[in-house]
This record gives structure tokens, C-alpha cells and sequence, in this order.
């Protein structure tokens, strides 16, 4: 049995979540609070927006299959993507965005955002443009990112008709992925009313930024932590976009037997990030197992 550690910020409030994690799931999360503040305005006592719509029925079309369920995908004019097959769809599923670190490759974060989410969605992972030496990758910036994502989603509804939901996605980014991607999400709110930023983006979203994402539709953020001394920026970060209307959490990975905490996105974190999904996907019927 593992178990991770969680602190979400509820304006000046703390609330300490301790969910107990399986070996390849994780149970719903336990939760203590402590009201430092009684003034404080509580996190997801926001007024929430509405739900996006499911997608249009489709007839049903032959289950998908895919071996191995993690493949290259060839986007025009970009180098190959990586993306998880929702195996077993028969109608369109909708589409995480992972995008990862500098220095880094996209396999590695698609098998992870695969565990999280399982088949109900596709995952889609850009590659980015290479760095020398070494076979790593990276992200120009923030409009570049964009182009390339966009080339990719519409690259994985052309190679599967019929499967892929094009409306909002789940922008889900690690360290450069996460902080190109609070630029993005701010300003394609439509296209990313729900994002999971881990390590990084924290101090993207000053008050303008937040007003921004929640007057386009922003619905959901999720910071997620695998090191304390983020913790207070994503905080404040979350306490910003709350005042904006938006409602945001704090999650915080630690190593089970170690009490240490680090820069990465798979284990603790992603077990944190897992807990929070029926939270992060309430309200939008199209992510439902």
C-alpha cells in the first residue's frame, strides 16, 4: 500500500487530503480541515460554470484495438507525436494534451497520462523540435506549442474518422509543457476550460490572467506538486483563479517511505493527479468511464 500526500488551499485555508493508493488505482481521498482563516473564501465555493456539452451521438462503429495501445502518430509538418489509444471506443472520445518537460520525450508522459486516464480519452503528446546532443525534445514556446498541438489533433481525427472529439480538451502539461501551457490556456480558454499544470505555471496567472481564462470559459485547474516549495505559489496561484470564478486545487506528491519530494510527474504525483479526476471532470459527461 502506498500512500501519497495532498494539500489543497481553500483561500487562506488548508485542507490536508491523505488518499490511500493501491498498486495500480487509487481509493477516494480522506480529507482533514483546518480553518486558518474563517473570513477566507473557500476554494470551490466559486461559482462553477457549466459543464460542456456531451458530443453529438454517432452510430456505433467497430471497437478500437490497438497493439500496443501507445503508438507513434505522423503530424504534417511537425515531428511524430506519441498518443494512447482509448481502446474499446466505438464512438468519439475526447483528448488529453500532455506535453512534456525540457530536455525531454514525450513516450514517458503519454504511458503516464495513459494510467491516469485509462481509456476514456485519447492522450495526445507532442513532440516538440530536437536538441542536440542526445535524443531530447523541447518546446519553442507557447504560440509554437499551440501550432503544433493543433496540427496534432487534427492529424489523430483524420488517421481514426469517427473517434476523436475535437470540442474541449484536457490540457495536461509537466514543467516546460506546464508553463508554455498556462499561456495557452489563457488564451484558448475554449479549447482548455480544464488543465492539469504539474511543476510549473504556478506564477502564470496573476489576477489579469485569471479573469481572463474565467471570462472565456475556464472551468478547472489542478496544479499538481512533486516539490514543497511549490506548494505556496500554487496556492496563491489557485486562490487567484478561485476570486476569478474558477475553481482550483493543490496536490502534493511525496516518495512513500522517504518523506522526499521531486521533480517529476509519474508515481506519487500522478496518484495525487488520479485522485482529483472525477473533481477535474465533473460537470462534462464526455469523460465518464
Amino acid at each position: 500500500m502506498r500512500t501519497g500526500e495532498a494539500l489543497t488551499w481553500a483561500g487562506l485555508a488548508l485542507q490536508v487530503l491523505a488518499p490511500l493508493v493501491g498498486a495500480a488505482s487509487c481509493n477516494q481521498a480522506q480529507a482533514r480541515e483546518l480553518d486558518l482563516d474563517r473570513d477566507a473564501i473557500p476554494i470551490d465555493a466559486a461559482a462553477e460554470p457549466n459543464g460542456e456539452p456531451a458530443s453529438e451521438s454517432h452510430e456505433s462503429q467497430a471497437a478500437l484495438e490497438s497493439t500496443p495501445p501507445i503508438v507513434p502518430l505522423e503530424v504534417p509538418g511537425f515531428s511524430d507525436a506519441v498518443i494512447s489509444v482509448p481502446l474499446g471506443a466505438t464512438s468519439p472520445r475526447p483528448v488529453v494534451v500532455a506535453t512534456h518537460g525540457l530536455w525531454d520525450f514525450p513516450e514517458g508522459l503519454c504511458d503516464n497520462w495513459r494510467w491516469i486516464v485509462g481509456n476514456r480519452a485519447w492522450v495526445l503528446c507532442p513532440r516538440g523540435e530536437p536538441r542536440s546532443p542526445g535524443n531530447s525534445f523541447h518546446y519553442r514556446s507557447g504560440p509554437a506549442l499551440a501550432r503544433e498541438i493543433e496540427a496534432g489533433v487534427q492529424a489523430l481525427d483524420q488517421r481514426y474518422p469517427g473517434y476523436v472529439d475535437t470540442g474541449p480538451r484536457l490540457y495536461a502539461g509537466f514543467s516546460l509543457g506546464a508553463i508554455l501551457g498556462a499561456w495557452i490556456v489563457v488564451h484558448d480558454p475554449a479549447h482548455y476550460p480544464r488543465a492539469v499544470l504539474t511543476e510549473g505555471g504556478e506564477d502564470k496567472f496573476p489576477a489579469d490572467a485569471a479573469d481572463a481564462y474565467a471570462r472565456g470559459g475556464g472551468q478547472r485547474i489542478l496544479f499538481a506538486c512533486g516539490l514543497r516549495g511549490r506548494v505556496d505559489g500554487a496556492t496563491y496561484a489557485a486562490h487567484r483563479l478561485a476570486r476569478a470564478g474558477v475553481p482550483a486545487r493543490v496536490v502534493l506528491g511525496k516518495l512513500p517511505g522517504t518523506g522526499q519530494f521531486i521533480h517529476w510527474y509519474n508515481g506519487p504525483v500522478a496518484e495525487e493527479t488520479k485522485a482529483q479526476l472525477d473533481w477535474l471532470f465533473e460537470g462534462d459527461s464526455r469523460w465518464a468511464e
